[in-house]
């Protein structure tokens, strides 16, 4: 199966040269790295070399815990951090850990045996998610070991997977060791064909990752947000089409009993912006722009990259998005429990349910904007019960850290083969 494959992939890369081409042109850093998609990554010269790809900002995030501890333990390493998004090379670009910064190849045989001959890693490891069946087979010809960190699979996307017949059940097994999010993810691995002995729960580094705010650099953002110090606020982070009405909905009918009331709304993709824009308008609903120097309003909606996780310092109130609408699959709670946050979601969340579990007494369902007016209403109404959920989100936060360690020892490991 992977030889035809890597057969077809050669047509498709003389389609994709050009076409590929074009669609960069309408992206922020892609176009400046255009050249990486083909293989033409930097040269990375080094006696040892690790290569760990981080699909977004999300997988950057919790790869920087772990890059730092694996530099600490390996002063001398040399890192080449790939990415696939504009946000990803943003964010890998501030890590600080990285020695290069690239976008991945496409997994078409000429650039991804382009790049493994100008980076010629001794390890390659994928941070969550990105399984490409084409570099995943050149390694393991090769003899370089691939690791998972992080990993994240689903019975839903282990299903699919073994749809396209061997072809991802084969890749799966020609990684070196797979270190899994939570016991949903070993269980899909494990569906997959993967030896029991060569899978691990590892936890998810995120939780790692968490840089506290001091008061001083919040009362800096809420003044940044021109939000007047008793202003009550919640936040709906990282939504998707068909959510914002439904939040919109139930901020409406809050502003009814608490007129003071603000949202800070955050669609997970800015080229987003402009369409939510036109739904506050449609729905003649006040609102400023983060990036507006005007006061805020009713709701404010945020237009930057990269605020959202401290933009939960703000709240009392969080929920958080891609968990409302089929089929969903939920983004980090992660972010608004660590500011003492509880935070409600709907119930199409595969992809964080473990969290979810985790966390019952601070991690509320809600199905619509009844649901969500209120539980945000009852929380806003009794300060004693949002302390007392604050302390238990700090604690619950704290009681999950560790998972980077466990990470940088197993590719410390394999890297003193």
């Amino acid at each position: 199966m992977i030889t035809l494959y890597h057969f077809l992939s050669l047509f498709v890369a003389v389609l994709l040269i050009p076409l590929f081409t074009l669609t960069t042109l309408f992206s922020k850093h892609k176009w400046k790295g255009l050249v990486h998609h083909f293989g033409w990554v930097p040269k990375t010269p080094g006696k040892k070399i690790l290569w760990l790809h981080a699909l977004s900002m999300g997988e950057v995030v919790a790869a920087t815990p772990v890059l730092q501890r694996v530099r600490e333990k390996n002063p001398e390493l040399v890192i080449a951090l790939s990415v696939t998004t504009d946000s990803g090379y943003a964010t890998a670009l501030n890590s600080g850990f990285a020695d290069s910064v690239f976008f991945h190849p496409l997994d078409c045989l000429p650039f991804t045996q382009l790049a493994l001959s100008r980076i010629h890693p001794d390890i390659y490891v994928v941070m969550d998610t990105g399984f490409w069946p084409g570099l995943i087979d050149l390694l393991h010809r090769k003899n370089i070991p691939a690791l998972l960190c992080n990993g994240r699979l689903s019975e839903r996307s282990a299903r699919r997977y073994l749809s396209t017949g061997s072809l991802f059940k084969d890749t799966f097994q020609k990684f070196h060791r797979l270190g899994m999010q939570n016991a949903n993810g070993e269980k899909a691995a494990l569906a997959l064909g993967m030896n029991r002995e060569l899978v691990e729960v590892m936890g998810d580094p995120k939780y790692d990752a968490l840089q506290p705010m001091t008061d001083e650099e919040k009362e800096r953002l809420r003044q940044s947000f021109k939000l007047e110090a008793d202003t009550p606020v919640w936040i709906a982070g990282s939504t998707h089409a068909g959510e914002e009405e439904i939040i919109l909905d139930a901020h409406q009918q809050l502003m009814a009993k608490h007129p003071n009331l603000v949202l800070i709304l955050a669609p997970r993709r800015m080229e987003r912006v402009e369409e939510v824009v036109s739904l506050l308008k449609k729905e003649n609903i006040a609102f400023t722009l983060r990036s507006s120097p005007e006061p805020a309003k009713t709701v404010i909606l945020l237009d930057t990259m990269g605020e959202l996780a401290k933009v939960y310092s703000l709240g009392q109130i969080a929920f958080v998005g891609r968990s409302l609408i089929h089929p969903g699959g939920g983004h980090s709670l992660i972010e608004p429990l660590s500011y003492g946050l509880p935070v409600m979601h709907g119930p199409f969340i595969e992809n964080i349910g473990h969290v979810a579990d985790k966390a019952q007494e601070l991690a509320y369902p809600v199905q619509n904007s009844g649901d969500i007016k209120e539980r945000v209403q009852t929380l806003l109404e009794n300060e004693n019960l949002r302390q007392e959920l604050a302390k238990k989100a700090r604690s619950f936060i704290t009681e999950q850290q560790g998972a980077s360690e466990k990470m940088a020892q197993s590719i410390t490991k394999v890297l003193a083969i």
